[in-house]
């Protein structure tokens, strides 16, 4: 009876070391500051306007901040996409939102967080043009086709008419702007999600009267994706609080998701 007793309080006293010595942070002072870069051109998910964020995914984290806020005050920082991107590259930046899922294209991005919701990426084109049997066909000259800089949404279909020279890639700042061009003819389609290219074009003919966006025709559906919170890669020792953020902001975001019946407009 001696003997198990002594067991047992050995036991205990075992369990409790190993509780004393599991990892944890070091005090910074909660709560931490953390700056997460947003898309400030991409409606209705996340732009920016008179200086301030806007957007579906901007609500999303902003609500999942507030359940996080005893430990961390998070900043929504508004950049061009592309800047965005590089500035993940280049570790200048620990978080970025709302990229797509890139692992071999971007690997300096990982992990990513839940999704925020599922987009779907379509080309919309001018009439007389079409990406839809590509790279079966050869059209007479290159289809001219606009995307937003930094992103990469093209389907293995289209990838393959690029190196065929079957199609020309433009890269243009935002969505309005390959809009424009989109019904001024300058280039022949454009490749977007699909609820941000609709609300731009509907925008976009209100407030320009000498824009014609009658000829643009959703022509074929490219990809589904879901978009993310992607995490800078490595980088432990500028960041030692990182993945304790990563676990905290997926569960907040779970919680924001599950609770919304619908996203804000």
């Amino acid at each position: 009876m001696l003997l198990f007793r002594l067991v047992l309080v050995w036991c205990f006293a075992a369990l409790s070391l190993n509780s004393d010595a599991s990892p944890h942070l070091p005090d910074y002072g909660a709560p931490i500051n953390v700056t997460i870069l947003v898309d400030d051109a991409y409606p209705p998910y996340s732009y920016q306007a008179n200086g301030e964020l806007y957007g579906i995914y901007v609500d999303i984290v902003k609500q999942a901040a507030r359940l996080l806020s005893q430990d961390y005050r998070v900043t929504l920082q508004a950049v061009p996409w592309k800047r965005g991107v590089s500035s993940m590259a280049s570790g200048e930046a620990m978080a970025l939102m709302p990229p797509y899922i890139h692992i071999k294209k971007r690997p300096y991005i990982w992990p990513y967080s839940v999704p925020l919701q599922e987009e779907v990426v379509v080309a919309f084109c001018n009439s007389g043009y079409s990406l839809k049997k590509l790279p079966h066909i050869h059209p007479e000259t290159p289809i001219n086709v606009g995307v937003n800089a930094g992103y990469m949404i093209l389907d293995e279909n289209l990838m393959e008419a690029q190196k065929l020279g079957l199609i020309k890639l433009w890269e243009n700042k935002s969505t309005n702007s390959n809009i424009e061009k989109l019904a001024r003819g300058r280039i022949d389609c454009y490749v977007n999600d699909r609820l941000s290219t609709l609300l731009g074009i509907n925008k976009m003919s209100k407030i320009s009267s000498d824009l014609n966006a009658g000829n643009i025709v959703e022509d074929k559906i490219i990809m589904r994706r879901t978009a993310h919170i992607g995490y800078l890669k490595g980088y432990e020792d500028k960041y030692p609080y990182k993945q304790d953020f990563i676990l905290k902001m997926d569960q907040a975001l779970r919680e924001v998701i599950a609770t919304s019946a619908s996203p804000s407009e």
